[in-house]
């Protein structure tokens, strides 16, 4: 059995590399070249999806992110031990690997997932714009993309088909996420405990005479919600008012954002079904160009524009809660 000081031999060449440069080590340090570039693409790749390479595991997250060793990481991409390893002092060096101390085991640094958060963020804006431009058109209301913002939903992105809802929906909005569809969209990867943390501090917003009045119930809908892959708030912002929202997915399959439809209950009722199918398919078409893995768009002929039906009923006189969705 070994003893205390026994080191494997993926250890002891991660060690024996650590103070004995091999030959590709001894030009200066600096910028990458050539096809340098590839091999460095080619570990950074490796270091943020295991799973892509065939390891296994889990592929980590920015709290804990999958580590590996230099022969590891050497062996799994076919390359010569000492390459990587001066490759990887390079990324290290400019914030893109850490090295985890007393393991000598390489893992995802702070600076990517930096630059990544900010990639993602403007390219969820840029999609965003384009997007609800054109899925206010096609479906005859208006549409909105939101992020969560500590214990609210807020809009980042929204277009309606007409001057009136126009005029009432605006980008920087902030509103509950416990009474609205795409603030429960948002809570869709979080389990019990977290959604605790976001909603109770908030309090359970007393909006429509729909609307959640207690964590329990705000969990079941959100359970309800996650099942359908949808979710649905009737009379919950404000009586009359119906929201439709699903979420949007980033290239970890994390939610970062939700897409949303709300209007009068007498106007959206009897069209829920193609809203909500227009729903899906904008979230999912926002999550492809996010970089999420999802199976390519149905094709067909162009969807023409949904004419937009009149309330079957008196309309609710108009408020700023009206499109909350």
């Amino acid at each position: 059995m070994p003893g205390p000081d026994h080191v494997d031999g993926a250890d002891r060449a991660d060690r024996a590399d650590a103070t004995d440069p091999g030959e590709d080590e001894r030009p200066a340090r600096g910028s990458l070249e050539g096809g340098q570039v590839h091999r460095a693409l080619a570990i950074l790749e490796l270091l943020g999806d295991p799973e892509s390479r065939g390891l296994g595991g889990p592929a980590g997250s920015a709290d804990v992110p999958t580590s590996f060793g230099v022969v590891e990481i050497a062996r799994t991409l076919g390359r010569d031990k000492s390459q990587i390893s001066r490759l990887l002092r390079l990324l290290a060096d400019a914030g893109f690997v850490e090295r985890e101390a007393g393991t000598l085991r390489y893992r995802i640094g702070t600076r990517l997932f930096s630059l990544g958060v900010r990639a993602v963020s403007r390219r969820l804006r840029d999609e965003a714009d384009a997007l609800v431009e054109r899925e206010a058109a096609l479906l005859g209301e208006r549409v909105e993309v939101c992020v969560r913002s500590g214990g609210s939903s807020m809009t980042v992105a929204t277009a309606a088909p007409d001057s009136e809802l126009r005029a009432i929906g605006w980008v920087g909005r902030i509103v509950p996420l416990s009474c609205t569809a795409t603030g429960r969209a948002l809570l869709f990867d979080l389990d019990t405990p977290a959604v605790a943390r976001l909603i109770v501090p908030e309090g359970l917003a007393q909006a429509g005479p729909g609307a959640p009045r207690s964590l329990d119930e705000l969990v079941a809908r959100i359970g309800e919600d996650r099942e359908r892959g949808l979710s649905l708030a009737r009379h919950e912002m404000d009586r009359g008012l119906l929201a439709v929202g699903a979420p949007v997915r980033d290239a970890a399959g994390g939610v970062v954002a939700a897409v949303g439809v709300a209007g009068p209950d007498s106007r959206i009722d009897p069209v829920l079904p193609e809203v909500s199918a227009g729903v899906l398919r904008a979230a999912a078409d926002l999550s492809r160009a996010l970089g999420a893995s999802l199976p390519p768009p149905a094709t067909g002929p162009p969807r023409p524009p949904r004419q937009r039906r009149p309330p079957t009923a008196r309309p609710v006189p108009p408020t700023r809660k009206e499109g909350v969705s």
